[in-house]
């Protein structure tokens, strides 16, 4: 999920809401410096937190120990309903969308093949950890390499074109483009949710999570130090 969401929704689709928002490149520019600095800081508070408490459970289990378990409660709740279902609901839409560019789909076919790619992954990952994995790492390949492809088309034939500025920068656009570039960041905090589990020692889960901000550009190394701590 998490590489689905910053390789595959993010890099295809973010930046179009972000330019949608801010049509300008000075705006867009802070824009995502803005998201990259708050996902620092982000970041970097779990690392700590997880060396603090390094137990299974991530964000439930800081919740826990620095208010109440009642918050942590909350939060479990909360993600198990709406977060997490909410980001593979965004990420099997995105899927559904890119579909109906092949296939001619309506809205109400773009939606059931959203619905059919999460069962089908359902599927796979039910029946055990290794097809999930391996589905993955195949899906992530095709990824990275669409975006080596267009990477190597805009070097080769493309053009440099500079957003001309319709207006200034606004506060509440502005907003609306910071939501969108904090979904392409997101997902890196789902490494501490085996603190337990895994081999990482405190200082290499530090690490890891400071790697894990720029999964955007090194996902599967990052997949590989989150299992091993190397």
């Amino acid at each position: 999920m998490v590489v689905g969401t910053i390789v595959g929704a993010s890099i295809f689709v973010q930046p179009s809401e972000v330019s949608r928002a801010v049509p300008s490149f000075s705006g867009m520019l802070l824009v995502w410096l803005v998201a990259g600095a708050l996902t620092w800081f982000g970041a970097s508070i779990c690392a700590e937190l997880t060396s603090a408490y390094p137990r299974t459970g991530g964000v439930y289990v800081f919740l826990c120990e620095l208010f109440s378990p009642a918050v942590g409660f909350l939060w479990g709740w909360a993600m198990f309903w709406s977060m997490h279902s909410g980001i593979i609901a965004a990420i099997a839409m995105v899927f559904g969308r890119y579909m109906s560019t092949i296939a001619p789909l309506g809205d109400l076919g773009v939606r059931l093949t959203a619905v059919g790619g999460i069962l089908v992954l359902s599927i796979i990952n039910y029946f055990g950890v290794r097809p999930g994995s391996a589905v993955q790492t195949g899906l992530t390949v095709l990824k990275v390499a669409a975006v080596l492809a267009l990477l190597a088309l805009l070097v080769g034939g493309g053009s440099l074109h500079v957003p001309v500025a319709t207006a200034a920068v606004q506060a509440a656009p502005f907003l609306r483009a910071l939501v969108a570039g904090l979904f392409a960041f997101g997902g890196w905090h789902m490494v501490t949710y085996d603190g337990a589990a895994s081999r990482i020692s405190h200082r290499g889960a530090r690490h890891c999570l400071v790697v894990r901000r720029d999964e955007r550009h090194h996902p599967r190394r990052t997949a590989r130090l989150s299992r091993h701590g190397r």
